[in-house]
């Protein structure tokens, strides 16, 4: 079940169990239907319950009087259900008196005329035990089509407004709707996050080095473009794929929780040198037309050697400049 379906169904159910009218449910092996109805005000005033029947037609149809089809005793706990039309001369209690006294545990009364509204059916309660309700005109007469017939069921399913079990389905609903939503953010910010950042294990497998000396090395440049602050001895420097250096405690934070590419060039860290990158109109290299390489962090005791050595080397951006970067994440190269 996808995230819009479970949304649609939670919020059926929330409108459901918010909902006034009671339902009437025709079940058949052919068709599943649903009426709304209205309860009489005489019906039993405790806690209503869901009732299962088998419908037959009130003979006289109009329930005016004692019923002539007395209904026969369910041995799989259906109950005989009357469905009874609207007039006569009779009151809608007398109706279901009569019902009630021919041995039906619910009694369906249906309107006369097509109306855009239920009628609310009054009456004294004292002695009535059986559940009443009140539906339209077009749905007696679709519960009337099948009546009597042996695989069709009607369920009264009763306003929920007044029961315990509304308040429980609703207050279960709103938390599951809560939790919903919290893990759709969640879910939904997750992946923001990690596709816009990188991991620590990324982040650490990049190439640092060691400041010396201001003098000993021949940078791009001797502050930090994060942080703005001016190298000193001894920091540690990480070394992006595009060759540019950052203090290593500023980019690895810059890298793991705000954005992948490199802040100056705008590079994705993730992408070696050797490979396209993602588009056309992203800069290779920084500002500056002159880009000098540091020397790899060898043992002390050869160091002033090899920076005697590295600081000479510098090239100008070109056409060929290309060939110094075959290998991003390779210190030499930077």
């Amino acid at each position: 079940m996808n995230l819009v379906t479970l949304v649609l169904l939670l919020l059926h159910l929330f409108f459901v169990s918010w909902v006034d009218a009671g339902r009437v449910f025709l079940l058949n092996s052919n068709i599943t239907r649903s009426f709304e109805d209205m309860e009489a005000y005489f019906s039993p005033s405790e806690e209503a319950m869901v009732e299962t029947g088998v419908l037959y037609v009130a003979d006289p149809l109009d329930a005016c009087q004692k019923l002539r089809n007395k209904p026969k005793q369910s041995t799989n706990g259906m109950f005989p259900f009357a469905l009874i039309v609207r007039g006569g001369g009779c009151s809608f209690e007398q109706k279901v008196r009569n019902a009630q006294g021919t041995g039906f545990k619910a009694a369906i009364v249906h309107d006369d005329v097509d109306r855009e509204f239920l009628l609310s059916m009054d009456g004294d309660e004292y002695g009535i035990n059986i559940q009443a309700v009140f539906v339209s005109k077009a749905a007696g007469e679709t519960l009337k089509k099948y009546a009597g017939m042996v695989d069709t069921k009607v369920m009264l399913v009763p306003s929920l407004e007044d029961s315990g079990w509304s308040s429980f389905a609703c207050i279960a609903l709103l938390i599951s709707l809560n939790i919903f939503l919290i893990l759709t953010t969640c879910v939904f910010v997750y992946r923001r996050c990690t596709s816009h950042v990188m991991s620590d294990r990324m982040v650490k497998s990049l190439p640092s080095v060691r400041f010396t000396s201001v003098h000993g090395y021949i940078t791009t440049a001797l502050s930090c473009a994060i942080c703005l602050e001016d190298y000193s001895v001894g920091n540690k420097l990480r070394v992006l794929p595009c060759c540019h250096k950052f203090h290593a405690a500023c980019v690895d934070l810059w890298l793991t929780s705000w954005r992948t590419f490199c802040p100056v060039c705008k590079r994705d860290a993730r992408i070696s040198m050797d490979e396209p990158s993602a588009s056309e109109s992203t800069p290779l290299l920084a500002g500056s037309s002159l880009v000098h390489i540091d020397p790899p962090l060898v043992g002390s005791s050869s160091l002033l050697h090899t920076s005697s050595s590295y600081s000479q080397q510098s090239f100008r951006e070109s056409e060929g400049s290309s060939s110094h970067f075959a290998s991003a994440h390779s210190l030499e190269e930077c």
